[in-house]
């Protein structure tokens, strides 16, 4: 099945209505979509957006950002709006039970041929079956009846350690997917600096140029890294073209890598 077909990944729409119906006009009817996270939140039509990815049904496979996990959080009782979100109206919907209950079943980690699509980064730390075996443990309890106990403690800048048990096990795994930036020569994340590469102090990198990452070798698609841009390397797919802040669209069609993308409108000022 994963072979059989294209499949285009779709960067971060951040409720960007407008934009994602322009692209989805580019794309092929036939492809199946993967959207890299971060669906939602701070652009002005998120509850549109995620009506409409959800009714995409099988052909949709959505990465879990870290919005969707403020999200979820939130729905959770462990989080609450700030003055830039637009979750209230998902949260508010008549068919929030049946779109909360979707993101969580949805993926932080996902495969299709001998590409991995994560929101933001896998922890150099981590290697690629440890990685899918994190993913796996988290994905399980979001499934599970008891997830909003599960995210009660979800907020935190924890660092990955292998003897992390219960709320900070939880919340590594999560940076190590859908926080994660810039990191040391020997790969420990820097959660505090989201600017381009060039502008960071000279011992920092972004997570893939490390020498010490363990998935060196293997093909990663990410989104998350406004400030990236698009990156497109023999292993490193980079997508986030910062829709929400006046940049682009972006979406590459696997696995032949060609690239569709329409110009967004300015939703967000990034110094406001």
């Amino acid at each position: 099945m994963q072979n059989e077909q294209n499949v285009t990944v779709i960067g971060d729409v951040h409720g960007c209505l407008p934009s994602l119906e322009k692209l989805l006009k580019l794309i092929p009817s036939d492809d199946r979509l993967i959207f890299i996270g971060d669906i939602i939140n701070r652009g002005p039509q998120s509850l549109a957006t995620l009506r409409l990815v959800r009714s995409f049904g099988d052909r949709a496979t959505l990465i879990l950002g870290n919005h969707e996990m403020h999200l979820l959080a939130t729905a959770a009782g462990a989080g609450k709006a700030n003055r830039r979100d637009t979750i209230d109206e998902i949260l508010n919907a008549p068919d929030a039970p049946e779109l909360i209950d979707w993101v969580r079943s949805q993926y932080l980690l996902y495969q299709w041929g001998d590409y991995t699509f994560v929101h933001g980064a896998i922890d150099p730390a981590w290697s690629l079956k440890k990685a899918k075996n994190l993913a796996h443990e988290v994905q399980q309890a979001l499934r599970g009846d008891d997830w909003k106990e599960y995210l009660q403690e979800m907020y935190g800048k924890d660092l990955w350690d292998d003897e992390l048990t219960g709320s900070a096990r939880m919340r590594a795994i999560l940076n190590g997917f859908t926080r994660i930036r810039f990191v040391d020569k020997k790969g420990v994340p820097d959660y505090k600096i989201k600017d381009a590469p060039g502008n960071t102090p000279k011992h920092l990198m972004p997570w893939f140029e490390c020498p010490a990452r363990k998935t060196k070798k293997d093909n990663v698609v990410f989104g998350h890294w406004s400030t990236l841009g698009l990156v497109m390397t023999e292993h490193v797919i980079a997508l986030d073209t910062g829709c929400v802040w006046g940049g682009a669209l972006t979406a590459v069609e696997l696995p032949q890598r060609k690239v569709f993308q329409v110009k967004a409108p300015q939703y967000c000022d990034p110094f406001a």
